[in-house]
């Protein structure tokens, strides 16, 4: 987890400060990504999505980001083991509202939770919230997984423009 966030940290500190990257900076996050994943993967083919209250918080929230930072079969694959331990209390239901988005936005579906941005929906590429469907409800919806701020506030604190009427990309 924490070389993870380490290359997450760098390259949105480089994009806030608008400093260029250099490219071998995506090359080391897909290294670290790619590393974890195999190793995590593995054990989750095992042993399945462990339980907070076996493993702890901050071990929970490393197998969330490890998966959550996969490819779409990855995140497809080990969702449901989230969802379903999030349901019974035993993982975190905005991790699993996060995983959700992030899948959702990977199939070209608009997302539940408002938790995902991109730089591909606008010609400039600024960086923007994946749609939502039924945004008149969204912090409603954010509210009753736990999430503490706004779709408004998670998009400032991404230095994301949110359109409750963003419109998904058209398919070429």
């Amino acid at each position: 987890m924490e070389l993870d966030q380490k290359i997450r940290k760098q390259i949105s500190e480089a994009m806030q400060s608008n400093t260029p990257l250099p490219s071998s900076i995506f090359q080391k996050m897909e290294e670290v990504y790619s590393s974890n994943q195999a190793w995590l993967k593995m054990k989750l083919d095992i042993y399945g999505w462990p339980e907070e209250s076996k493993i702890g918080e901050k071990a929970a929230r490393a197998v969330f980001l490890v998966i959550q930072h996969a490819d779409l079969p990855d995140i497809e694959k080990y969702y449901p083991q989230l969802h379903s331990l999030a349901e019974s209390g035993e993982a975190s239901k905005v991790h699993a509202a996060m995983m959700l988005d992030r899948m959702l936005m990977y199939q070209g579906k608009k997302q539940v939770y408002g938790t995902q941005a991109s730089s591909l929906l606008r010609p400039d590429g600024s960086f923007v919230i994946w749609p939502v469907e039924n945004p008149e409800r969204i912090n409603e919806r954010r509210k009753t997984v736990g999430f503490p701020d706004t779709v408004e506030e998670t998009a400032a604190s991404m230095d994301a423009v949110y359109n409750p009427y963003e419109q998904l990309p058209s398919i070429n």
